[in-house]
């Protein structure tokens, strides 16, 4: 197999990540990731976005330093301060509502807990960016302003915490993830193994909403 030019290679990517956001999509009523929230799901929902943004800076941070380029470190090491932000902002509003900022992240369900050891366990900087940034962190905005539209008329409050910061700063940074791997992903052989890391991204993720839906208080 002889290594695919940048675009062609985004495209690859992108087809295989939009693929799996259909069948995830098509599959997310069934599992109640719709259904009307109540207090108790909020605070469940942002005990996850604490695993999920923390989760998200510690697996890359290892990495930042040895990125060779400046022009990509330093975003990329803003990238890894602004999700801590988003787990510290997170946090906040949880113990706001009267609940435990931990609870998932010191009991986290078994699916969450195999996506992140996966991420943890890749062995360069282009299949970690191919399988997180890249990969189901693309669907993270696509599924919170569904989440914004249903949870502003009980919580305004998380509502606004969502839209005017964690998107906000999402839309910030998404350019870096296409340029990492446009630069530094350029033999068949980074290609293949990026393309492989995204697959078994997707996969886990979607292994782990569905068991964090099901897992939600009735």
């Amino acid at each position: 197999m002889e290594a695919l030019k940048a675009e062609e290679f985004l495209q690859q990517l992108v087809a295989t990540r939009e693929s799996f956001w259909e069948k995830m999509n098509a599959e997310r009523k069934s599992y109640g990731a719709e259904k009307p929230l109540t207090a108790a799901v909020v605070l469940r929902r942002l005990q996850f976005g604490v695993v999920m943004e923390r989760k998200a800076a510690e697996v890359t941070a290892p990495w930042v330093g040895k990125i060779p380029d400046l022009d990509l470190q330093q975003p990329m090491s803003e990238y890894v301060v602004n999700e801590l932000k988003h787990a510290s902002i997170l946090r906040g509003r949880i113990r706001e509502l009267d609940g435990d900022p931990d609870a998932l992240w010191n009991n986290p369900l078994a699916e969450l807990k195999e996506l992140w050891d996966f991420h943890a366990s890749l062995g360069s900087l282009c299949e970690l960016i191919a399988s997180v940034q890249f990969g189901h962190e693309e669907f993270f905005p696509r599924t919170s302003k569904s989440f914004i539209e249903r949870v502003a008329p009980i919580d305004p409050a998380t509502a606004s915490i969502y839209r005017d910061t964690l998107l906000a700063d999402e839309e910030g940074h998404e350019w870096i993830a296409p340029e990492i791997l446009k630069r530094y992903a350029t033999d068949a052989g980074s290609q293949c193994k990026c393309l492989e890391a995204l697959q078994k991204g997707c996969e886990l993720f979607g292994r782990a909403i569905q068991s964090f839906n099901r897992s939600m208080p009735a």
